[in-house]
């Protein structure tokens, strides 16, 4: 029900906070209605836009159904906001533009996408990169993470000692971070540093000092590098193609965050991410 009132508040979104179009709905009504509330017309395309929302085929009768039930929900909804005046509360007003620009940022992303055509030549050379990266073994691998270094460093010295590894990951799990198993990991998922670590290991043999990562120190035992086949290219395309698409876009907002100016008022402190963009760009 939330997703729903999101949605309808992105649909009356015109109509309250600016005052210049009293419409429920806003988009220009060309083409097949695919029904009418109360004299306002849903056109078809609308339909197919909120089924496409909520994974619904409109090609199938049920969920076709399903679809139109959301957008008669919507517009009478929206209706509703009209006649009680909901746009004169302040708040409410701020929820519906809030709605109606994650629904403008979600469809602008989505044209990112779509505008770039990806080829087989394009996706081919994706999959031989990212096989590349994957490399020739998947490691399953149990760690310790610990925030405190003089933790980790005493870990080691446990097994340093002779102290067998899983004696020491079930006496120091309770003070770790994290204190888990692995199975096919490759390396291209791990931390470099990480990664690094376990090719310098043999099967059944742990780290002698912490791997210092972003996330900690590691105190690791390689239980067995695997060896490593990737799946073949015409199995995993669709799904290279999504983060293909998915990659287009970002780096299309990317470079609209380096080309904005973007201010904030006196003593605000701007997010992380954008404090260092700037002292990039200086």
């Amino acid at each position: 029900m939330r997703k729903i009132l999101l949605l309808v508040l992105a649909a009356v979104a015109g109509c309250s906070s600016n005052g210049t179009d009293n419409r429920v709905i806003q988009m220009p009504v060309t083409g097949a209605v695919a029904e009418t509330v109360n004299g306002t017309q849903v056109p078809t395309s609308l339909l197919d836009a909120i089924a496409e929302t909520h994974r619904l085929d409109p090609a199938q009768p049920k969920q076709r159904d399903q679809a139109l039930a959301l957008a008669t929900d919507f517009v009478l909804l929206a209706q509703a906001a009209r006649r009680e005046n909901f746009g004169a509360d302040p708040k409410y007003l701020a929820r519906v533009e809030a709605a109606r620009l994650q629904g403008v940022a979600d469809a602008t992303f989505a044209q990112f996408q779509q505008r770039t055509p990806i080829n087989d030549s394009m996706l081919k050379a994706e999959y031989d990169n990212q096989t590349a990266r994957a490399g020739k073994v998947a490691y399953d691998f149990s760690q310790l993470l610990f925030d405190d270094e003089d933790d980790a460093l005493k870990a080691e010295d446990d097994i340093v000692s002779g102290m067998p590894f899983d004696k020491v990951f079930d006496a120091w799990r309770a003070k770790a971070k994290q204190a888990r198993r692995f199975t096919r990991v490759l390396p291209d998922q791990l931390p470099p540093e990480l990664a690094k670590a376990l090719a310098d290991l043999r099967n059944g043999e742990s780290t002698k000092v912490p791997v210092k990562t972003q996330f900690g120190w590691h105190v690791v035992h390689l239980d067995i590098a695997n060896p490593y086949t990737p799946p073949p290219f015409d199995q995993v395309k669709d799904g290279i193609r999504r983060s293909l698409q998915i990659k287009i876009g970002r780096e299309r907002l990317d470079k609209l965050h380096e080309q904005a100016k973007i201010e904030y008022p006196p003593g605000a402190t701007a997010p992380a991410n954008a404090a260092a963009a700037e002292k990039t760009k200086d």
